[in-house]
């Protein structure tokens, strides 16, 4: 009789072993980039989210806005009211903020409407003028880091001329 001859794979069973793990490794990493988690912006980004248009957004972004508008109501009337006051501010016409007012005492801006309610003439003072104590802040801030640094070393004597000399 004639030799019969094998034909097929002669390595060992370890090299066969080796080669399956490593393709169920491949599928397993291209199976998870496949599915990355979707992550919720923060509470920050989301409130970010919120003061913008749905057209001014990327994809992702629309597509979560959608989602809450559907899911929540009540976030979107807020979104909606925090857009109008941004625009009221920006803008020169205080005649709206009653309006506002009205609006957002029965959303979720309530306790902001009454705060701002209880200091009206302020906030119709600062969408009609356009002056801002900035600088002032920014001496104090000035004044604040300076008086930090010396902090149990020195007395008001040293505290003033360095204040003095820093002008």
């Amino acid at each position: 009789m004639s030799e019969i001859r094998t034909q097929g794979f002669k390595g060992s069973r370890a090299t066969i072993y080796r080669w399956t793990a490593a393709l169920k490794k491949q599928q397993q990493s291209s199976k998870r980039e496949k599915r990355q988690p979707w992550r919720p912006p923060s509470r920050r980004g989301c409130a970010w989210l919120l003061g913008q248009d749905l057209q001014s957004c990327d994809i992702k972004a629309e597509c979560f806005l959608k989602h809450v508008h559907d899911h929540a109501p009540q976030l979107s009337i807020a979104g909606d009211l925090a857009r109008r006051f941004a625009a009221m501010l920006r803008g020169d016409d205080a005649s709206l903020l009653e309006g506002w007012i009205a609006e957002a005492g029965n959303s979720e801006l309530a306790s902001m409407a009454a705060g701002i309610s209880r200091d009206i003439e302020a906030v119709r003072g600062a969408i009609n003028h356009r002056w801002t104590t900035s600088p002032v802040e920014g001496q104090i801030n000035r004044v604040k880091t300076l008086k930090r640094q010396m902090y149990g070393r020195a007395g008001y004597a040293l505290l003033r001329s360095r204040v003095l000399m820093a002008t």
